[in-house]
């Protein structure tokens, strides 16, 4: 079942439930996906990735909306604990995190497809693993891996 087929799954049950939480929710995401899809220059498919993308943007950018509201005080915890239920309704369309020694590994395979340890392949290796790994880690633990690697 594709992205889209569940959310129209779960927008009807949200209906029916008359889950008014789940529904803003879920027409918010539709909408902007809506939005990316009509937006001058897009190119490409409405497929999972592009419902992945919007749903991650989304989440990031509620993630630092918390750090806004929690210097409000208590006039912010409202707001901050409708993000926290968004996000923990968001978290099955989240890359799941790998471990440092996972991110290791493709590091040192990366280093070792390029010849081996040097400097000025940072970019070249940050790059290789970001791409190939899309999602699957955060670029600070390959930022921090590659650095680790290239020293020692």
């Amino acid at each position: 079942m594709s992205i889209a087929e569940d959310f129209t799954d779960k927008l009807k049950a949200a209906m029916r439930a008359k889950d008014k939480q789940s529904l803003n929710l879920i027409r918010m995401i539709k909408s902007r996906v809506k939005e990316t899809t009509t937006a001058a220059g897009f190119e490409g498919e409405i497929d999972d990735a592009l419902w992945l993308k919007v749903i991650r943007g989304y989440a990031k950018q509620q993630q630092k909306a918390i750090a806004l509201y929690e210097k409000g005080g208590e006039e912010g915890q409202a707001a901050i604990d409708e993000i926290k239920w968004e996000l923990a309704w968001m978290a099955p369309y989240m890359p799941k995190s790998v471990d440092a020694a996972t991110v290791r590994v493709w590091v040192d395979e990366v280093i070792a497809g390029l010849g081996g340890k040097d400097n000025a392949n940072f970019g070249a290796v940050m790059g290789a693993v970001m791409k190939a790994h899309k999602g699957e880690a955060t670029p600070v633990l390959v930022r921090e891996t590659v650095q680790a690697a290239l020293r020692g």
